[in-house]
């Protein structure tokens, strides 16, 4: 998939079939705000439609929730017996969304690789080249159904979720230009709430799992590890200023699993969404992503899931060699 024309022709007959019913619009576990932004993209769309997500939300999807007033509900206390059926977005993995087992799943909108996608739906609106699910649900809607507020928040989940740029594409450029000619606001204010200021406690998380960096070489790279309690997603990117390759765990002791986080530098040409999706293969979980941003929920212990990675890693740059 990946087609626009595809991918609009799927939408238009999502909304013919399904535009009128009661939806719930789900997002993925600790909601970003490219999954925010494009689920709020979809609920103006949709009316009597609800926001769902799990866990607390990231700072950036706090802080445009609390702009615009967006209402966000915890799906497991949702009654699902109320609605016609579940919209997902930003993801194609229970993993990353639990709650949503037992749901009718009626369309997912995700910008992520096949690697960990255990999720089926009637229609699927895939596009992994895509660098956002912002990106995605913008050109899914077009300028004439968009408001200021949701252009606003598109533009913040596209910025927010590309890595200032890193993975853009022409396309990117060009969605995003004309987001921003219809929010009316300018791109330091985009970034505000994009790349916000971190609060305490996670500017002490990722000095935690600074100080306990362990770092080895193999298949040619420095490949960093370590462990935080928070904020692990934010650690990895931060190690790979100086390492080739970060995988920074974070054990989760209501679920029993460890969750990866693990992140690559530009010159890195080991596509982590296929390590992460092997790991998780062969540990009894899931993982994927995309190819410098990626990341799994193991049933096993930090130790164990982050050796595993490195081993997993280091058979992949062997591979590549012949």
């Amino acid at each position: 998939m990946g087609n626009p024309e595809e991918l609009d022709l799927i939408f238009q007959g999502f909304l013919s079939k399904y535009g009128g019913k009661k939806l719930a619009i789900a997002t993925h576990s600790r909601a970003d705000v490219d999954a925010l932004s494009s689920a709020y993209a979809l609920s103006k769309l949709l009316p009597g439609s609800i926001i769902c997500t799990a866990e607390e939300m990231g700072e950036g999807a706090k802080q445009l929730a609390e702009r615009f007033l967006i209402q966000v509900q915890d799906l497991e206390s949702v009654d699902r017996s109320a609605f016609d059926g579940l919209i997902v977005v930003d993801t194609s993995a229970y993993t990353l969304l639990p709650q949503a087992r037992g749901w009718k799943i009626l369309c997912i909108i995700d910008h992520h690789r096949p690697e960990g996608r255990d999720m089926k739906a009637e229609f699927e609106i895939v596009d992994p080249e895509a660098p956002s699910s912002a990106e995605i649900v913008a050109n899914l809607l077009t300028p004439d159904r968009i408001s200021q507020d949701v252009a606003f928040g598109l533009a913040v989940g596209i910025i927010a979720d590309g890595a200032r740029f890193k993975s853009a594409r022409s396309e990117t450029f060009r969605t995003l230009a004309w987001l921003m000619e219809k929010a009316k606001a300018p791109y330091d204010e985009l970034l505000a709430i994009a790349e916000p200021e971190p609060k305490e406690e996670a500017k002490l998380a990722v000095l935690k799992a600074m100080r306990g960096v362990r770092v080895q070489y193999g298949g040619g790279y420095l490949i960093a590890t370590s462990e935080t309690d928070s904020n692990e997603s934010d650690a990895a990117s931060l190690i790979t200023e100086a390492a080739d390759v970060a995988f920074v765990a974070r054990w989760k002791d209501r679920e029993k699993e460890t969750r990866i986080s693990a992140r690559a530098r530009k010159g890195v040409s080991i596509p982590l969404n296929q390590v992460m999706g092997e790991v998780g293969k062969e540990l009894g979980g899931a993982g994927g992503g995309h190819a410098k941003a990626s990341g799994a929920s193991l049933p096993v212990h930090t130790d164990e899931a982050l050796n595993k990675c490195i081993d997993v890693f280091i058979t992949f740059t062997e591979r590549e060699k012949n």
